[in-house]
């Protein structure tokens, strides 16, 4: 996107189509013509030769505790199924 003087983050990013479902929306950085970097906590305003980064969320480290759940609940409903049958 072309610089705009005045326009904070939220313009640059909405340019150039938003968030998506996995981005990382705390971890935003802006990266200056002259090499600093600075985080969103900051409120940075990007200026000319700027660059926007948005990371991807990490996610290995997290647990669908629902689909463990769903998965133990099968596995213990086929188990007891079997049994069942078996002994009829």
């Amino acid at each position: 996107m072309l610089w705009k003087r005045g326009e904070g983050l939220a313009y640059y990013i909405d340019a150039a189509g938003g968030f998506t479902y996995l981005a990382d929306r705390g971890r935003v950085s802006i990266r200056f013509a002259n090499g600093e970097v600075r985080t969103k906590k900051g409120g940075p305003k990007p200026g000319p030769g700027s660059e926007v980064f948005v990371p991807v969320k990490d996610t290995t480290a997290r647990t669908n505790y629902v689909a463990l759940f769903g998965a133990i609940a099968q596995i213990l409903a086929s188990t007891v199924a079997i049994i069942v049958v078996v002994t009829r």
